[in-house]
């Protein structure tokens, strides 16, 4: 048998970053180019694990987005299969996710399989109930197995669901499946750091054998381990941290008619085109007034911009996202340099769709103490004091009590993020993040 699949994940469709509406269509653009592509190459099947959506309760407009993409792929007779991922899933008070609805519309396959006693029941794909563990296509040559977000419970799933795959072995040869894919909205622990509660790399092993391909979602960093874990990465950016990694898709081609031992598959990663998102740190330690800052900052916009492809904007015709954070101690007062400047500045050398300006500096007025142990900490009386006091509010509760110290930076963490304007979806990604390794 031979096959062509392509495998996205964590398009996020919806999502108007930062309140700019020219961002909330490029999250449906870098969708639509992955479409688009898996219909030029005549693929027979289009695999979504995960995140298609960036919030549960979607707007007209979102919904719109996804039913023209996934049309595309209906009337080039390709099928659509998906999982939900966390940011699909339905509120629990609602029972019906847009996923669901999509389903129900013809233009995917929602894979859901019922779990018994933390085990998933090995069901095919029923078209009435519109529910099912797996689906069969390519005259029954191809599964596509699929698992959604589970969340901590992920592990435990894993070991359950490998163990049914194992029982069902003979039954699938016996069937004549040649191939199997999984569908699976986790990540790999260690891959981003200070990303816990991911199942390890040993705890996919039962699976070895028993799956050829795991189409992986959730995690925005491309990875690839054994050629049989695949992540491709979100098709856009998120958040300002991921602005350095090269996300896209995968497009696979099956060929099952090998001898034993030789590779089933080969998978090509590929870089969707997605707006510039350049992220820059500018140190502010040794300028001692406002005008000395001004100037360096030209000097550094200048310098950074030439390095990204000259004055003007780094793609013709497609303005970048621009992210700046100032960090350092600042030897002059805080309240003297005007913020408007600096983002003036870099929208002379930039041109930019959107700029982000985070001032992370510290003002030597406020820290009598200095930084003699030179290990960079903040030794500002009102800092300490802040923490004090969100250190003593933590405390009083029991759930928090045993952790407090670490809850009182995360809160200090969160007022920054607030004040320097940050996205609710990135403080919420942070509180996530907090709860899981705290």
């Amino acid at each position: 048998m031979r096959a062509t699949f392509v495998h996205t994940a964590d398009n996020h469709l919806g999502y108007e970053q930062y309140g700019v509406k020219e961002r909330f269509n490029d999250f449906a653009r870098a969708f639509l180019a992955v479409v688009d592509d898996a219909i030029a190459r005549q693929a027979d099947l289009f695999v979504v694990a995960g995140d298609l959506f960036n919030k549960r309760a979607i707007d007209a407009l979102t919904l719109i987005q996804a039913q023209s993409a996934l049309q595309r792929l209906a009337d080039a007779g390709i099928p659509a299969v998906a999982i939900e991922g966390n940011h699909d899933r339905s509120y629990y008070r609602d029972g019906v996710s847009w996923l669901q609805f999509l389903c129900w519309q013809g233009l995917l396959r929602l894979l859901n399989p019922l779990v018994r006693e933390g085990v998933p029941q090995l069901t095919p794909w029923d078209q009435e109930a519109m529910r099912g563990a797996y689906l069969d296509l390519r005259d029954g040559k191809l599964r596509v197995y699929g698992l959604p977000w589970y969340g901590a419970s992920t592990a435990r799933i894993l070991e359950g669901f490998a163990r049914e795959l194992a029982a069902a072995r003979a039954a699938e040869e016996a069937a004549g499946v040649e191939y199997r894919l999984l569908l699976l909205h986790t990540g790999v622990e260690g891959i981003v750091p200070n990303l816990h509660g991911l199942p390890t790399r040993a705890q996919f092993e039962p699976l070895r054998g028993l799956v050829d391909y795991v189409a992986l979602g959730h995690v925005h960093k491309p990875y690839c381990i054994d050629d049989w874990l695949h992540n491709p990465g979100s098709t856009e950016t998120w958040g300002a941290e991921e602005s350095a990694w090269e996300r896209g898709y995968y497009v696979v081609q099956v060929e099952t008619d090998v001898p034993p031992g030789a590779p089933r598959h080969a998978a090509a990663h590929i870089i969707n085109p997605r707006r510039p998102f350049i992220r820059l740190l500018f140190k502010v330690d040794g300028l001692t007034s406002p005008e000395a800052l001004y100037e360096h900052f030209e000097r550094f916009c200048r310098a950074e911009a030439r390095g990204q492809g000259g004055d003007g904007p780094v793609r013709a015709g497609l303005e970048p996202v621009v992210d700046v954070g100032l960090v350092g101690v600042l030897a002059f007062d805080a309240g003297a340099w005007e913020r408007a400047k600096l983002e003036e500045c870099v929208k002379r050398h930039f041109a930019p769709l959107v700029v982000r300006l985070h001032d992370g500096t510290r003002d030597t007025e406020y820290d009598p103490q200095g930084d003699e142990a030179g290990d960079g900490r903040d030794r500002s009386t009102w800092h300490q004091l802040e923490l004090a006091i969100f250190q003593e509010l933590m405390a009083r509760d029991a759930r928090y009590q045993p952790n407090a110290a670490r809850w009182a930076q995360v809160l200090a963490e969160v007022k920054q993020m607030a004040l320097g304007g940050e996205d609710p979806a990135s403080i919420a990604h942070l509180l996530r993040t907090a709860r899981a390794i705290t």
